[in-house]
């Protein structure tokens, strides 16, 4: 027994021994967390667009390595402005001083339905977004890697970005992208949609350090994949310049070259080469890689990132932190900087950025080198600085520098940059290529990156690790290429790029099979050797069939069904060349002849190829079980796994076997001992196969003693019986036709004589075992599924004795579902069967061998016609030991995605003028004299290119369809329906370098409503020229019901038309239709009738919304014309006049068009949309040979308003109000007592109404003040004012806040517009004083004055020459020759005023400028805050008023504010000193005295009175509809206003843009009378007389029209042309719907059926066909009651009398009639109900008859 301390030391000896286990462990773990923390990270896949054409890092790499310059020409396809966008003049704004840049030519290419995006969406998507999809999709193609095998995986996606103006501000993009705005330009979507796209769940970053970003993002990535929080990543950088905006803000800075290119390094360096593009590399750890056996194409050794901070500028570089983050970048490499050879520098070629970078290598890599210099270059010399994407350029280029061992040269470097210490270190610039040796180590490179932000990055790569030859793939007589692809087009363009490549055939065929994504397109292509391949992809390419090429679309639903025959598909040799092809066959035939070895005294491997021994039924019976069952494993193993299986008559032996009912020993037993005992009836008997139903079949043999063996199908039978029976069987079918052949059997199997062998086949099977089977297993004995269990002795006898019933087991597997039936015999028999019983359902049958073709091919190509039909395939069966190779990327077809580049609007408000709302149109007045519109425009074929695709020998001309709908909108902006006559009178002229400027007028209404309609032109080159009437007509109020529309399409009895190159046909007349204009689609002709479809461009879809009709959609539709022989054209004929059009609906990009001969030269048209529902229509159409017109041009008005006094109209009620009088007074007592009651009201909640008399100074402070508190607080105040104080007060106009009361009239306050025509400026022949003289506005009104000739100027404020910048001001109006006095006094003291004008004897003019602001809302306004504001303004301007009125003055103005007008929110006490001025103006005339007060807009300029208002308040001032004066326009109004003569003026600039929605809004009262509601159309194919259309077709019309409906809302609703893109069975998620759209889609069909639809309509019916078959049982159309219409007539009768619903009068007049109908319609009883029915109840009976 030990002692104490002998124990003591054993635990002493046992804790070490644990401690220092513990610290080995530790420390194992901490270097293990430590070298997780550096592990190097493998590229293995990249992908990247960037200019001169480049779409992969190999091209990248052909460029640089060629010393290529990408460096080109401004974009023209992007709507700038290249022609004015240049100028060599640094300082010109607007403009740069480059000459070009580096672009990506193909930026608005993008292949949506690739990615399932609808064309909408597509183009709201920044084309960044788009370009990140391709190449992220192609860098994991590039890998190696299936894309969307990706989905679920922890795979991250890191993205530098930065800043993007696509489309312009959201709030101006065109009509159809709202919706997807806000994801289509969101920063955060740029790696977002990556990973939703693709189904990645790691971490998805977009990042913007502007020039660094995407090589930030490749250090978080590369951090990402070191902590484990993603297993990859994709990570890079985009840019595109969707405007010149980056290229212009440079420019301002001095930034850029002149020529567009970086001279990294060079003395020649003048500024950086802006340019764009895309790039992104993808990223695993470097151990994951190698495992996985990925091409490791280079090595991420180390990164890091770090910031300037507080350095000697935010946008200079800084010289020390670009040297942290190297030194930081190495330590995390675990490198010296002599172990790095090269680096890809940022290098942009500006002056102060390339020294500070130079500096910092030869401080870090420069130093210590032993000799071997560090080579140093930038991409961006061949491509210009990317920006965002310039950072992952620099990787890729070294990336394949690494792979080529070649270091390319830097262009444009005429000699070193002389202001770099080169002697300061071993740095020396790649001025030529230079091969790259190996050393000792791997090679390495540096790639730096540097955002004018701060952010630095730095990356160290290395040269992928020497990687193992892999050994070639078996040789095999023939090879598969697997080919698949989006649509048809990609599928050929796949087969040509795979044409080209000479790595090995099955390397290839491997690789495709295993790399790349399944898609609906598919081919497979057979050879058996390169030569054979090519040929069958030449095949592909050229859309030509080919033997070798297996072609198909997926059709397949449904579990996949194997399929076995009985006897009769057996051949002699059947398998044996599979036995050495299929080692998975050969190993199942091996298993299949040990399992029949106990029961047949024959071998199965020798019998095969023994023509003798196979006309054995014990032999070819179990031989062919084998080679079924063996097929069945080798289906298997290239992944086609049954859901069910199926066996004729034998065969369902070895569909026992492969459902695992039956064990294949048992399997085997039964098929030798069932064929053994059926031998013994061999002679007695036979079989015949007929081609008939069982019906027939059965009916034939009726009491002839034979059997009906077998009914495989709707028109195939097997009869079975004894031979003579049979021989009289052949002989009546071949007397009757009826094709019948003997089966080569002699023994009558399923017929009564298998009776004899019963007892004996029960015995011999009894040991069968059946057990539940692990496939549902449909039985030919019952028709239908069977329990497996029951496959007992019992069951095999009634399978070899009863009718095979084939065709009822496959209709019960049609039943359940499935579509795919795959034939596991030798050769196909009963594939024929199944098409037969499928019927008009959709199938896939195949066989697997032929008859004496029974090898490897032949399976493979029976594999491959079950893949392109859909069915799931694991192709990498068919290689054995082939290896993964490069190969190239899917071929996307790029589509032209790109939001119009929206022209600069003209200043509509300072010409008093409204937007017209239409593309042709720019501006809309209306004519104040008649009540007529004035609606302008400018025409050109650089602001509408489509234009000029329309000419007339060699003439550009307006078309004539786009008179139409110019004349169409302005008749619907007057309130009318329809253009009743328009006469083309003279062509319009578009020359091709001018514009064209047009007037269309619309006159003022007739008695009946009809207004004239007149379009003039004039070319904008030529003010003088005279203007030229090109048409005139009328528009009508008109009839707006729609016709019954084009709904049973096309026309069951036309004949169809063949286009034969009709628009080349046009252009040999004269006739040029450019690609917007060749819309002909389809023509057929009935008799007089042509019908025709035609379609705009997809890129004009976007276009066609702002239209009615688009012009060249409409003249498409008459093209049809010439070919339907009711010919216009064919004689050089155009339209001429145009009668009784209609529009019914707008924004259609595809119509369907009826044109019916009325006349020798007229035509009538009806013009449909996709789905058939009304668009428009014309009821007589002339046409006539052009004659050739002259064009001319315009004039503008002012931005000049008043405020008028209108009389009320409409509804009033009375005003639940409290009354509170406002007298006359002291202004500032009344605004005291008017402010107290405002503030006391709103504390208490009450409603005031100020009742006013009478328009003194002091009324009209107290309504300038109540209107910003109306302003504030909406619906809480009222103002009136009456003609007496003790008028009655009359019940307030809905809608109104603001009325007058005269001679018992209401009058209501609107702003109208005031025609102001330019004149000569006003000359003062004396001194003008300004007060407010050195602010602003008084400077500006003073410079003004001068250069109209002014002479004398006294400008007056209270700080005189002490003012900032009135020395500046004195000098330059003197400079003017102008006399200037500056006086410091304060105006509002009258004294100190009165001194000031005594001073100015020849006084001539007085101008009150000055003012001050005291902004706060009404709560917190208080009297002396009021005061303030009152001194400046109003106090003043009394003062001025009282001490002039005895001079003799030619102007008076006083400069007023529209806060007044207005009551501009937080301004109470402005509003109310400004009203001041109006009311003061307007005294002075009445009393004869000048005067005038302008109560201006906003200033562009920044004075002391909007210095405060900061961009919220002037962004709220441009929502509200208002813009900012410049200085010229202001000015310009100014002259305007004085000439005008109008005592109170409104100059405001009113942004019709801001104000124009308001038109479906509630429109402030002010502006009512400038904002109109035009006649408002539904979105083409709305409908609502869908229901009666539909109640007088035929069920299958009525489902055929309900569908094209909703595939023709489907189609508008993603922006495609028709309804023919959108697949009935297809998802509509597929399609590109996500929940914006389906609800879209949702309220679309509401509105064309008038049905309530639920929220959820798209995920819950998710296919057209279901959506449309959900509608159809809404309607209930599969029942519809021939008392439909009358229903729908009550419907209409509901409508027509809900408007009387609130008259008494009416109401009763109407129950009496309707009492009186409902009597002698009902019975006695129904009478009396009736009788003692309320009104109440009657119109709930109406209710009732509302039709669901």
């Amino acid at each position: 027994m030990s002692t104490p301390e002998a124990q003591n030391v054993e635990k002493l000896r046992d804790y070490l021994r644990f401690a220092t286990t513990d610290l080995r462990d530790t420390r194992k773990r901490l270097a293990d967390l430590e070298d997780r923390a550096h592990e190097p990270i493998a590229v293995v896949g990249t992908g990247c667009r960037y200019p001169g054409g480049v779409r992969s890092s190999a091209e990248l790499w052909k460029l640089v390595a060629e010393g290529g310059d990408a460096v080109g020409e401004f974009p023209a396809e992007r709507g700038w402005d290249v022609e004015t966008l240049y100028d060599p003049d640094p300082d010109s704004q607007g403009t740069t001083y480059a000459s070009g840049g580096g672009f990506y030519r193909d930026a608005a290419k993008f292949d949506a339905g690739f990615f399932s995006i609808s064309p909408r969406e597509a183009l709201a998507m920044d084309p960044q977004q788009r370009l990140l999809l391709e190449i992220a999709w192609e860098a994991f193609e590039n890998a190696g890697i299936d894309p969307m095998s990706m989905r679920g995986e922890a795979a991250g996606v890191f993205v530098g970005g930065g800043f993007s103006d696509y489309g312009g501000p959201m709030q101006s993009a065109p009509e159809g992208v709202e919706g997807h705005l806000v994801t289509g330009k969101a920063g955060s979507v740029l790696s977002g949609r990556i990973a939703y796209t693709l189904g990645l769940e790691g971490p998805a970053v977009t990042v913007d350090t502007a020039c660094s970003s995407s090589l930030v993002a490749v250090h978080l990535a590369v951090q990402a994949l070191r902590r484990g929080e993603c297993t990859a990543a994709l990570a890079g950088g985009v840019t595109v310049m969707s405007t010149p905006a980056v290229l212009i803000e440079f420019s301002r800075q001095r930034g850029v070259a002149a020529d567009g290119r970086c001279k990294a390094f060079a003395n020649a360096a003048d500024g950086m080469g802006l340019a764009e593009g895309a790039g992104v590399v993808l990223l695993e750890r470097l151990s994951d890689a190698v495992a996985k056996g990925r091409r490791v194409l280079a090595v991420i050794r180390g990164s890091a990132i770090n910031q300037d901070g507080a350095s000697n500028g935010l946008s200079a570089p800084s010289g020390p932190a670009q040297r942290r983050v190297i030194r930081r970048a190495l330590a995390d490499a675990r490198l010296t900087p002599a172990e790095v050879d090269v680096v890809e520098a940022h290098g942009t070629g500006t002056e102060l950025g390339d020294p500070i970078e130079a500096q910092a290598l030869l401080a870090t890599y420069g130093q210590a080198r032993a000799g071997a210099p560090l080579w140093l270059g930038s991409v961006k010399s061949n491509i210009g600085h990317a920006q965002a994407a310039s950072g992952v350029a620099g990787i890729l280029k070294m990336v394949e520098a690494l792979r080529h061992r070649e270091l390319p040269k830097t262009l444009h470097v005429d000699a070193p940059s002389p202001h770099i210490d080169w002697a300061s270190g071993e740095v020396e610039l790649l001025t030529e290529a230079r091969p790259w040796p190996a050393a000792d180590r791997p090679r390495r490179a540096g790639v730096s990156s540097f955002g004018v932000s701060g952010t630095n990055a730095h990356v160290i790569l290395e040269e992928a690790p020497e990687h193992t030859d892999v050994a070639p793939a078996r040789s095999t007589s023939v090879v598969p290429w697997v080919l698949s692809a989006k649509t048809s087009s990609a599928l050929r363009a796949r087969a040509g790029q795979l044409a080209g490549l000479d790595a090995d055939p099955a390397d290839i065929g491997f690789s495709l099979a295993t790399t790349r994504t399944v898609l609906d397109q598919r081919a497979v292509v057979f050879g058996g050797s390169r030569d054979e391949l090519r040929r069958g992809l030449t095949a592909l390419a050229a859309g030509e069939p080919d033997p070798a090429v297996v072609e198909g679309v997926p059709s397949a639903t449904g579990g996949v069904v194997f399929v076995f025959p009985g006897q009769g598909s057996q051949w002699t040799g059947m398998g044996k060349e599979l036995l050495g092809s299929s080692p998975v066959f050969a190993a199942r035939m091996r298993e299949c002849a040990d399992a029949l070895k106990s029961f047949v005294d024959w071998d199965l491997l020798d019998v095969l190829s023994d023509e003798i021994e196979l006309r054995r039924v014990d032999v070819v019976q179990p031989a062919l079980w084998a080679v079924m069952v063996s097929l069945a494993s080798v289906w298997r193993a290239h992944g086609v796994e049954p859901a069910a299986v199926i066996g004729h008559s034998q065969g369902e032996i070895a569909a026992a076997c492969v459902a695992g009912a039956l064990s294949l020993e048992d399997a085997a037993l039964v098929v030798a001992m069932r064929s053994r005992e059926l031998a013994s009836l061999a002679g007695a008997g036979g079989m015949v196969s007929v081609a008939a139903s069982a019906a027939v079949v059965n009916e034939r043999i009726a009491g002839t003693g034979l059997s009906l063996a077998a009914a495989n199908g709707a028109a195939s039978s097997v009869v079975s019986g004894t031979p003579e029976a049979l021989d009289d069987l052949l002989a009546g079918c071949a007397a009757d036709g009826i094709r019948a052949r003997r089966v080569p059997v002699d023994y009558a199997s399923h017929s009564g004589q298998v009776e004899a062998i019963e007892e004996r086949l029960l015995e011999v099977l009894e040991p069968v075992r059946p057990r539940a089977g692990e496939l549902p297993f449909y039985s030919t004995v019952t028709g239908r599924p069977a329990d497996t269990s029951q496959l007992d002795a019992g069951y095999w006898y009634c399978n070899l004795r009863q009718t095979v019933e084939f065709e009822q087991a496959t209709r019960a597997l049609l039943a359940d579902g499935h579509r795919v039936f795959v034939e596991c015999s030798p050769h196909a028999v009963l594939t024929t069967a199944v098409q037969e019983t499928a019927g008009d359902l959709d199938v896939v049958a195949v066989g697997s061998l032929r008859r004496d073709d029974g090898g490897q091919e032949r399976l493979l190509r029976s594999v491959a016609e079950a893949f392109v039909r859909g069915v799931p395939v694991d192709w990498s069966a068919a290689f054995d030991g082939a290896n993964v190779v490069p190969l190239p990327t899917y071929p996307f077809e790029g589509e032209h995605y790109w939001l119009p580049a929206t022209t600069a609007v003209a200043d509509l408000g300072s010409a008093g003028l409204t937007a017209a709302g239409h593309p042709l149109l720019g501006a809309a007045v209306e004519l104040p004299d008649d009540g007529g519109f004035l609606f302008t425009g400018r025409l050109s074929a650089r602001s509408h290119p489509w234009l000029a695709e329309h000419t007339v020998h060699g003439t550009v001309l307006l078309v004539g369809t786009a008179f139409v709908e110019l004349a169409l909108h302005g008749a619907a902006e007057a309130g009318c329906a329809e253009v009743e006559e328009l006469a083309l009178e003279a062509p319009l002229v578009l020359p091709r370098d001018v514009a064209v400027q047009i007037h269309l007028t619309v006159g003022a209404p007739a008695e009946d409503g009809r207004r004239a309609i007149a379009l003039h032109s004039r070319p904008e080159d030529d003010p003088l020229a005279e203007w030229t009437r090109h048409a005139a007509g009328f528009a009508a109020p008109g009839d707006s019901s729609p016709a019954s529309g084009l709904v049973v399409w096309p026309p069951s009895d036309a004949e169809p038309v063949q286009l034969d190159d009709v628009y080349g046909r046009a252009a040999e007349r004269g006739f040029g239709y450019g690609p917007v204009f060749q819309g002909l689609r389809a023509v057929w002709r009935r008799g007089d009738e042509v019908f025709a479809e035609v379609a705009l461009p997809r890129d004009q879809h976007s276009e066609a919304a702002r239209y009615g009709v688009h012009p060249a959609l409409l003249d498409a539709a008459l093209h049809a014309i010439a070919l339907g022989s009711l010919n216009t054209e064919g004689t050089g004929r155009l339209p001429f006049s145009w009668t009784g059009v209609r529009l019914h609906a707008a924004g259609a990009t595809a119509l369907r068009v009826r044109l019916v001969r009325s006349g020798e030269e007229t035509l009538s048209v009806e013009v449909a949309d996709s789905s058939g529902s009304p668009v428009a229509a014309v009821d007589a159409l002339v046409s006539r040979p052009v004659v050739p017109g002259q064009v001319r041009t315009a004039r503008r008005s002012g931005p000049l308003f008043r405020v008028d006094w209108v009389p009320a109209t409409g509804p009033a009620e009375p005003l639940d109000a409290e009354f509170v009088p406002v007298a006359s007074g002291d202004v500032r007592e009344v605004l005291g007592g008017v402010l107290a009651q405002v503030q006391a009201s709103l504390d208490e909640e009450r409603r005031l109404a100020f009742v006013t008399s009478g328009d003194d100074i002091a009324v009209a402070a107290a309504w300038g003040l109540v209107r910003s508190a109306q302003a504030e607080h909406p619906d809480r105040f009222v103002l009136i004012d009456l003609e007496h104080p003790d008028d009655p007060i009359p019940a307030l106009p809905v809608g109104e806040d603001q009325i007058s009361v005269r001679n018992g009239q209401i009058w209501v306050p609107r702003l109208a517009p005031v025609p102001a025509e330019p004149v000569e400026p006003k000359a003062f022949d004396g001194s003008v004083l300004i007060t407010g003289g050195t602010g602003t506005l008084g400077r500006l009104v003073a410079g003004h004055l001068a250069r109209q000739g002014a002479r004398r100027l006294v400008l007056v404020s209270r700080r005189g020459y002490a003012a900032p910048g009135a020395a500046d001001v004195v000098s330059g109006l003197t400079e003017l020759g102008v006399e200037v006095t500056v006086v410091a006094s304060d105006v509002a003291d009258r004294a100190q005023l009165a001194e000031v004008l005594a001073a100015v004897p020849d006084l001539s003019a007085v101008i009150h400028t000055a003012g001050a602001l005291d902004d706060g809302v009404v709560e917190t306004l208080t009297p002396e805050r009021i005061d303030a504001v009152l001194r400046a303004k109003v106090d003043a301007a009394l003062h001025l008023d009282e001490l002039t009125r005895d001079r003799e003055l030619s102007a008076f103005v006083l400069f007023s504010s529209a806060a007044g007008t207005f009551g501009t929110p937080g301004q109470g006490n402005y509003a109310a000193a400004n009203a001041c001025l109006d009311a003061l103006a307007r005294r002075r005339r009445a009393a004869g005295l000048p005067a005038q007060s302008l109560a201006w807009g906003l200033w562009a300029d920044t004075s002391e009175l909007t210095g405060t208002l900061g961009r919220t308040g002037q962004d709220r001032l441009r929502r509200n509809g208002s813009r900012a004066f410049t200085a010229e326009d202001g000015l310009a109004a100014f002259d305007l206003a004085v000439a005008s003569g109008e005592p109170v003026l409104v100059p405001v600039q009113l942004d019709p843009a801001a104000l124009r929605p308001r038109a479906d809004q509630v429109v402030p009262p002010l502006l009512r009378g400038l904002v109109r509601t035009p006649v408002r159309r539904s979105a083409a194919g709305g409908d609502a007389s869908l229901r009666r259309q539909l109640a007088g077709l035929t069920p299958d019309e009525r489902d055929r029209v309900l569908l094209t409906l909703v595939r023709a809302q489907a189609a508008a609703v993603l922006g495609h042309a028709g309804p023919g893109v959108i697949e009935p069975g297809r998802g509509f998620l597929d399609l590109g719907f996500d929940s914006l759209t389906a609800v879209e889609l949702r309220n679309r069909l509401q509105t064309a059926t008038g049905l309530r639809l639920p929220a959820t309509l798209v995920f819950d019916h998710p296919t057209a066909t279901a959506l449309a078959a959900f509608l159809a049982e809404r309607f209930g159309t599969d029942g519809t009651p021939a008392f439909a219409p009358a229903l729908a007539e009550l419907g209409r009768l509901e409508n027509l009398l809900s408007p009387f619903a609130g008259d008494d009068t009416a109401r009763a007049a109407i129950t009496l009639r309707l009492k009186d109908f409902l009597s002698r319609w009902s019975d006695t009883t129904a009478v009396d109900d009736i009788d003692t029915a309320s009104d109440d109840e009657l119109f709930g009976v109406l209710d009732e008859l509302r039709i669901p």
